[in-house]
């Protein structure tokens, strides 16, 4: 009996043990769980705070990498906050680590990492004080070849200054060592202010002058701007050109305005120039139930006469010719040229003349005849701006293909209007190639179409333009 008792002591002895040592892994296996899972909830954070500094870092790499570390810095901080779930960073303080590069292709390449030290509980007991969790990631931001053509027809009037405050803030986002962008402004008559750079970069200062000293005056001669646009991307050789070729165009209308060669009578001479309409049907603005047409008006360059911008004055109503006050009184005679035209491009091989119907597209056929009244006149300007961005979208000679990105500005382009009565913003979207509009092309770049009801939302919708402009995918 005596022997039994002791046989269970010891048995009981070795239970307590095996107890023990089951209740220490036990300990050892939640705290690792515990701490392994609070170590990725940490890392979760952490990926995402570096990927959005990354990303936030590639938005704004136009204004340098300074701007780039600030604005990464903040968005890191924002998701990752300052002891959260009692991390420590390494080092401290805890900004992650930015480095900057640029790729083959010359993009702006931004590497952000960070690392977090993380005092364990439970594992302690295994001998593990710590765990060190490490994040990284890449952003590229592809460099970009743009046209920026902006409308400065009298009809914008008091809205001018917010139009270039908001288009001066969408320059200055770019990269002027990197990045290239042409100027070109319109209304009556074009103008290239600051030519696309065939090298590198593009002069900030002067695009932003060029942008506060214009005026708003003239009608708008849509076709005109967005022409010169895709001219200054061709003239970019193919074999450096960025992986990001656009036009951005800004308007505050339809087009009623348009460039060709007309006969001047008497003497049937030629005269080269753009025609001008007005908008109709009264709705605001500048629209009005007698629409007429008026002289011609230089079609590229300054103009010699700024006060009104004309080669020759004067206007017709809607069923007469346009007499003009010019030596010997001429007049612009009919039937109309059946093609625009387009005087000095700057590119080689670009086509200097359109057809003014497109039956191939649903908006370039709206009917111009022969006669001169203000519907065929100001359906030609419609047609045309609309045949010239198809173009552009379809232009194979570059080593990349053109997408276009518009902005509308006003109620007005909500309303119907012209001859066809229809709304300014499909036409918009057309030329854009906004993925949304019934006549979307799947066969080229699209684009997209934005819309500021005042011009109190401009600069907001700039900036969207840039964030489509500067994101990492197609």
């Amino acid at each position: 009996m005596e022997y039994i008792r002791n046989k269970d002591k010891k048995e009981r002895g070795i239970a307590l043990f095996w107890v023990a040592a089951v209740l220490v892994l036990l300990l050892a296996f939640s705290g690792l769980a515990i701490d392994l899972g609070r170590g990725y909830l940490v890392k979760a954070h952490l990926s995402k705070a570096v990927d959005g500094a990354a990303l936030a870092a590639a938005r704004v790499i136009g204004n340098g990498q300074s701007a780039a570390t600030t604005e990464a810095n903040k968005i890191f901080r924002a998701n990752f906050p300052d002891g959260f779930l009692g991390v420590r960073l390494v080092p401290n303080p805890y900004p992650p680590s930015l480095a900057f590069s640029t790729d083959a292709e010359g993009s702006n390449v931004i590497d952000v990492s960070s690392t977090a030290a993380i005092d364990t509980t439970f594992m302690r007991i295994a001998g593990f004080n710590n765990l060190t969790v490490r994040s990284s990631s890449q952003a590229a931001r592809r460099l970009v070849d743009m046209s920026l053509v902006i409308d400065k027809s009298g009809s914008i009037g008091s809205d001018w200054p917010l139009v270039q405050a908001a288009a001066t803030d969408f320059v200055e986002s770019f990269d002027d060592t990197q990045d290239r962008i042409s100027l070109i402004m319109y209304s009556s008559n074009t103008v290239v202010f600051d030519p696309i750079n065939t090298g590198r970069g593009f002069n900030k200062s002067s695009l932003t002058g060029h942008i506060a000293a214009g005026t708003s005056q003239g009608f708008t001669a849509t076709s005109e701007g967005l022409y010169r646009g895709w001219d200054e991307l061709r003239r970019v050789p193919s074999n450096t050109q960025s992986g990001l070729r656009v036009i951005v165009l800004f308007t505050d209308g339809s087009p009623n305005s348009w460039s060709g060669n007309f006969t001047v009578a008497p003497g049937s001479s030629a005269a080269q120039g753009v025609i001008n309409t007005n908008d109709f049907p009264a709705q605001g603005g500048n629209s009005t139930n007698t629409p007429q047409m008026f002289g011609l008006t230089q079609t590229l360059g300054t103009p010699s006469n700024p006060a009104n911008q004309s080669l020759w004055s004067g206007q017709s109503t809607a069923s007469s010719n346009i007499d003009l006050s010019w030596t010997g009184t001429p007049r612009i005679d009919f039937p109309l040229p059946t093609q625009s035209f387009h005087p000095t491009p700057s590119s080689a091989g670009i086509p200097t003349q359109f057809n003014l119907v497109d039956s191939s597209l649903v908006g370039g056929d709206r009917p111009v005849g022969t006669a001169p009244t203000v519907r065929n006149m100001n359906n030609a300007a419609r047609n045309l701006v609309e045949i010239i961005a198809n173009q552009a979208r379809s232009d194979t000679s570059g080593a990349h293909r053109i997408r276009i990105y518009t902005l509308g500005l006003g109620v007005l382009l909500t309303l119907p209007g012209g001859a066809p009565m229809e709304r300014g913003d499909d036409i918009l979207k057309r030329i854009a190639n906004d993925p949304s509009s019934p006549n979307f092309n799947p066969a080229q770049k699209p684009g997209q179409y934005f819309f500021a009801g005042d011009a109190t939302q401009l600069d907001a919708a700039f900036k969207a333009i840039r964030s489509q402009i500067t994101r990492l995918t197609e």
